[in-house]
């Protein structure tokens, strides 16, 4: 199934970028189980293949139908923002299920890219749902329901250290009727005060996951890359990353959370400082 000609870095976009954490790369070809879907993209010279999954959600899940081109405008007024949209034109960022990105971005917390893969893969292979494809087995992100009932020593000895009281407790409050599918049409003070209340949920982790998994584009997660650019950037302390967070939200607006994305990655690979 072709579900697009767009310009879309598989690459980069599922795996370099630290947006998602959960793809797995076979050749050419990337395979996640993604809200019960198990899918595999390739790319090929008249776009981006799929098996599994279905036309409509991969393309919202790529974030296919945005105008990149047209956001790098907006920014033509600032011109680090403009040449970091233009210098990866092939970046997405994605819009994931929620819960999936909620658990990836607990476990991300003080965790390097790779740490955090295989934190995650450690919990879909031995918790998560089995999906056996031709290229191979595939495997979900576990249910709120599985996790808030592991033990800590469980987790533990899957490597998540002292991320598993926080897992349990949060999967417990989702179990429980934590309105978690509403934050996507919550205003993004009331989704940012509302997950923050979960156990292992900062302001960076919570920002992350209304970007990356409940569609608030203004969403500006500030990590010690961003925190270094933007202040340098507004002549203010890097300590204070809440009032960075809101500073480059004003100035950013709307799509700030996708220009921190394509800051953020540009700062890692050294583009940009």
């Amino acid at each position: 199934m072709l579900i697009g000609s767009e310009r879309i870095d598989l690459g980069l976009t599922l795996i370099d970028s630290a947006q998602c954490f959960r793809w797995t790369q076979e050749g050419d070809s990337f395979g996640a189980v993604v809200d019960r879907n198990a899918i595999w993209l390739t790319e090929t010279l008249d776009g981006v293949n799929a098996e599994g999954g279905t036309y409509t959600f991969l393309r919202d899940y790529l974030d296919l139908n945005r105008d990149y081109v047209k956001i790098a405008r907006e920014y033509a007024h600032i011109p680090i923002v403009r040449s970091a949209i233009e210098t990866y034109p092939g970046l997405r960022v994605m819009n994931q299920p929620t819960w999936e990105t909620l658990v990836s971005f607990i476990l991300s917390a003080n965790n390097n890219v790779s740490r955090i893969r295989k934190l995650c893969h450690a919990l879909q292979t031995a918790l998560g749902e089995r999906f056996d494809t031709p290229r191979g087995p595939l495997y979900a992100m576990p249910d709120p329901e599985r996790i808030a009932n592991c033990s800590e020593e469980s987790l533990r000895n899957l490597g998540v250290g002292y991320r598993a009281p926080y897992l349990i407790q949060t999967a417990r409050r989702v179990a429980d009727g934590f309105p978690l599918a509403e934050l996507s049409d919550m205003e993004y003070a009331e989704a940012h005060e509302k997950l923050v209340e979960l156990p292992g949920v900062g302001d960076k982790v919570a920002d992350c996951v209304l970007l990356f998994g409940c569609r608030h584009s203004e969403a500006l997660p500030v990590d010690v890359w961003m925190a270094r650019l933007i202040a340098d950037w507004l002549g203010e302390s890097e300590a204070n990353r809440a009032r960075l967070a809101r500073r480059a939200r004003e100035i950013l607006g709307k799509n700030a959370g996708i220009a921190q994305q394509f800051l953020f990655h540009a700062a890692r690979m050294g583009e940009i400082s």
